[in-house]
């Protein structure tokens, strides 16, 4: 292995003892139903992810390891090495292998593949290391399946199994980022990205949609993919133990927890609190990066209180008495916030896009929440005011609310969730 093109692989990884030959074999068969697998790890599994930061793709992927450790040998892989949350990798079950490709030089070499995109040039030192690297992983580790999460990572398991060396299974779950991409909404654009899509779309031995929008996206736009499709709702495993604490009687706590990007809804959270203008209420805001900072700098409405980030958010939505997504973001499909939203039992005030009204109705047809109209690419500040207003004052409706959000978390179990995706990986 080069070690100038990986220098900070963990020794768990450079120190891999190979696979036999026999791995190969036992690989068809079980394809083929002839031979179960056997012993303590049944399949060696490989995650690949493009980062380790806050995010849906990414916790789910973090979650998904954990819960696979238990059976098989699992490897975490990231793109980005220097994208790695250190609370989240401390999440990671013992026994997980995990990697991630930290390049020397890193900003020159972006400036480099940013040069050659706006020369229209499809071509990115990058992304040829990010081959190098994964094939090294690959030969190493000699997973049955790899599983990947977003585009860019799809896009480098599709260019490196070519050169693998044996067989390997590619499991991709699509989280909602083709659409922004083959829109022509996402940034940096990818040159050629439809080739790219359908080049990904083709090669892949399994597609996994996690609701019925992308389910539909994928239909329509790749009729071809049909009998490799399968639909398979994220499953969560909530990541502390800790007991809900008491709820603060004498104030009432609205809460937003997401990514710090201006389309959550952040703005429209603010203003609707204002307008609800109770004594005794507090909006209790979760989240980090620079627009949040820059919203912080501003003056704000008495009873607004910014959290920061949390690796933990669970420990944070507890704490709440309704908890809020006014997002504007057209791309939405399954936010994990929604799945911690509902673990928690809390009722949802919502914006009604992508698959978050399949997500807040509970099995008997109820709805834990409202949900807002996004109208024109925008969320009314009155109507998630009225809605807040209209909870504030029932607690009997939210009590009848926190019933609909636990039962429609069951949707969300991990377990479930796993078993539908290792029959994929072999």
């Amino acid at each position: 292995m080069d070690k100038r093109i990986y220098p900070l692989l963990p020794l768990s990884y450079r120190s891999s003892p190979p696979t036999s030959r026999c791995s190969a074999l036992i690989f068809r068969l079980r394809r083929l139903g002839f031979a179960p697998a056997t012993g303590r790890h049944e399949l060696r599994i490989l995650i690949l992810l493009e980062t380790l930061t806050i995010g849906g793709a990414e916790i789910f992927g973090l979650r998904l390891a954990n819960a696979l450790a238990a059976r098989h040998e699992v490897m975490l892989a990231v793109m980005h090495g220097e994208r790695v949350e250190p609370g989240l990798r401390a999440q990671l079950a013992p026994g997980i292998r995990f990697a991630s490709l930290r390049l020397p030089a890193k900003r020159n070499w972006h400036r480099l593949d940013t040069l050659l995109r706006r020369l229209g040039i499809d071509r990115s030192p990058q992304r040829a290391m990010q081959r190098r690297w994964l094939l090294g992983l690959i030969r190493s580790f000699r997973p049955d399946a790899i599983h990947s999460h977003l585009l860019k990572a799809d896009r480098l398991v599709a260019d490196a199994r070519e050169g693998a060396g044996h067989p390997v299974r590619h499991v991709l779950t699509m989280h909602g980022d083709y659409a922004p991409y083959l829109a022509g909404h996402a940034d940096p654009q990818m040159i050629g990205v439809e080739q790219v899509a359908s080049r990904i779309m083709g090669s892949a031995d399994a597609i996994v949609a996690i609701c019925d929008e992308h389910r539909d996206f994928l239909l329509a736009r790749y009729p071809a993919v049909a009998p490799r499709l399968h639909q398979i709702r994220n499953g969560y495993v909530p990541s502390s133990r800790d007991d809900a604490p008491p709820l603060d009687t004498r104030e009432f706590r609205f809460g937003m927890l997401s990514r710090g990007v201006r389309l959550k809804g952040w703005e429209v959270a603010i203003a609707a609190f204002e307008k609800v203008g109770r004594p005794d209420t507090r909006l209790v805001l979760v989240g980090d990066g620079p627009f949040l900072d820059e919203l912080r700098s501003r003056p704000q409405p008495p009873g607004v209180e910014f959290r920061g980030a949390t690796t933990d958010p669970l420990s944070e939505i507890r704490r709440f008495d309704v908890a809020l997504l006014p997002t504007l973001f057209p791309h939405e499909s399954l936010p994990t916030v929604i799945i911690e939203y509902l673990v928690s039992g809390k009722p949802v005030i919502a914006t009604d896009v992508g698959a978050i009204r399949e997500m807040i109705t509970a099995p008997d047809g109820s709805l834990a929440g409202r949900l807002l109209r996004r109208d024109g690419g925008q969320v009314s500040p009155d109507e998630l005011a009225r809605h807040m207003a209209e909870l504030l004052d029932d607690p009997g409706l939210r009590q009848a609310m926190q019933i609909s959000a636990m039962a429609a978390a069951g949707k969300f179990d991990m377990a479930t969730c796993m078993a539908a995706n290792e029959r994929l990986y072999s």
